[in-house]
């Protein structure tokens, strides 16, 4: 009797733990995302997932708006605008998942390696008095005016986790070399835009890491 009720107890143990591996959570096919990082240099990126009917591979296109309120005095950056846009692939190394906990919470997830390549284009004016320290102390204004265009391509890892059904978590770090170029308009010959407070990052040239988040839904 004692072994009997120890094997229906074992059966009853392995069905319910087979039973929790079963998912009625759907994988979307797009997921659409915000990254806040980018408001502290005045952009606002989007972009949107668009994964493979295998869930193993995804395309993401992502573009970035970059805009400057003109300073509140009458020196410095009098207006920055321009955009940024980028193609990423993705290959989800274990397929983009769903999996049910003991407690019956459903998550979606998977890790990432991807490949990116990004184009930008900024155009910066900026403008500042010099006077006189001599009488009639006469002011001269200097102005400056910088356009660039930059390509970035480069590679992340990352891991992206569903936050209840429909709300995703996305989170990467990599590398990438930038190749830019400037033209350069200045009345100043001591203007130095790389020390602008405009979109500075996409002046720098060379090896740069990319580490970023973003919040996306997915449909």
């Amino acid at each position: 009797m004692k072994k009997a009720i120890i094997i229906v107890s074992f059966l009853v143990i392995g069905s319910s733990a087979f039973a929790q591996t079963k998912t009625d959570m759907l994988i979307p096919s797009t997921i659409l995302k915000f990254s806040p990082q980018h408001l502290i240099r005045g952009g606002l990126w989007m972009s949107g997932e668009f994964l493979n009917n295998d869930k193993r591979k995804a395309h993401q296109i992502g573009l970035e708006a970059m805009y400057r309120q003109p300073t509140d005095n009458y020196s410095g950056v009098i207006k920055g605008a321009g955009f940024t846009a980028e193609y990423m692939y993705k290959y989800y190394l274990s397929r983009f998942h769903v999996e049910k906990s003991i407690t019956g919470k459903q998550t979606a997830s998977g890790y990432y390696v991807g490949v990116f390549g990004q184009f930008g284009y900024y155009d910066e004016k900026s403008r500042h008095y010099v006077y006189s320290t001599n009488p009639p102390y006469n002011s001269e204004e200097k102005t400056g005016k910088v356009l660039t265009t930059a390509v970035y391509p480069g590679f992340v890892i990352g891991f992206q986790k569903s936050l209840g059904e429909s709300f995703y978590l996305d989170v990467y770090a990599g590398a990438g070399m930038r190749v830019s170029e400037s033209k350069i308009q200045s009345s100043d010959d001591g203007f130095d835009y790389k020390q602008s407070p405009g979109a500075y990052f996409i002046y720098h040239n060379g090896l740069l890491p990319k580490v970023g988040m973003s919040l996306g839904f997915g449909f």
